[in-house]
C-alpha cells in the first residue's frame, strides 16, 4: 500500500510562472496560488505593468542570465510565456526558442 504521505512529499512549493501576464495565465494564476504554497509570477517588464501584481518579476526569457536567477528556489515551472502570433522570425526565436533552452 502507498505511504499517503508520499504524494505531498513530492509535491512542489515554489511553482514560476511564466507569461504571466497573458490570457492565459491571469486564468491560470488564481488556481495555481489556490494548489501551491508559492507562486512566483512573471513576464517581459512591459507586459507586467498591466498586472495589479507588485511582486511579479519581470523577466526576458532570451536573457539566460536573469532566467538563471528568475529560477533560484523553484521547484516547478509552468511555462507560458512566449510568442503565440505570426510575425518576424527573430523575435520568435528569442523568446519561443531560446527562452525555453534558458528555462
Amino acid at each position: 500500500m502507498a505511504n499517503p504521505d508520499s504524494s505531498a512529499a513530492s509535491r512542489p512549493n515554489t511553482v514560476l510562472l511564466t507569461g504571466a501576464a497573458g490570457t492565459l495565465g491571469r486564468l491560470l494564476t488564481p488556481a495555481l496560488r489556490a494548489a501551491f504554497p508559492a507562486v512566483r509570477l512573471s513576464d517581459l517588464a512591459a507586459a507586467l505593468a498591466k498586472l495589479d501584481e507588485p511582486q511579479a518579476l519581470p523577466c526576458d526569457l532570451a536573457d539566460a542570465v536573469a532566467v538563471d536567477r528568475l529560477v533560484q528556489g523553484v521547484d516547478a515551472i509552468v511555462h507560458l510565456g512566449g510568442v503565440s502570433v505570426e510575425g518576424p522570425f527573430e523575435p520568435i526565436l528569442a523568446a519561443n526558442i531560446a527562452g525555453v533552452r534558458h528555462l
